[in-house]
């Protein structure tokens, strides 16, 4: 069973993380989190993390739902310092 995290992460943070070109098997820090997220919503905008997660899911809902586990894992970890401050 999954653990669930104490920080709640505005979606459109994990979905840059989700349609940003980073492997989830790289071995990101907090702030290479949160500069991809960052550079992602201000390349793509928020309309278009939807579009391009809501396609994966269309095309690879395999894949797309591991992904968005590990988006909002890392997001949850990356952003909750900022957001507990």
């Amino acid at each position: 069973m999954m653990t669930t995290t104490t920080y709640q992460v505005d979606p459109v943070l994990c979905m840059a993380l989700f349609v940003s070109d980073v492997s989830q098997f790289s071995n990101l820090d907090d702030a290479a989190i949160r500069e991809t997220v960052h550079r992602t919503l201000d390349r793509l905008g928020p309309d278009e993390c939807y579009a391009r997660a809501a396609e994966v899911f269309g095309d690879r809902p395999d894949v797309a739902i591991e992904r968005i586990h590990w988006a909002r894992e890392m997001c949850a970890r990356a952003m909750a310092p900022a957001m507990a401050g």
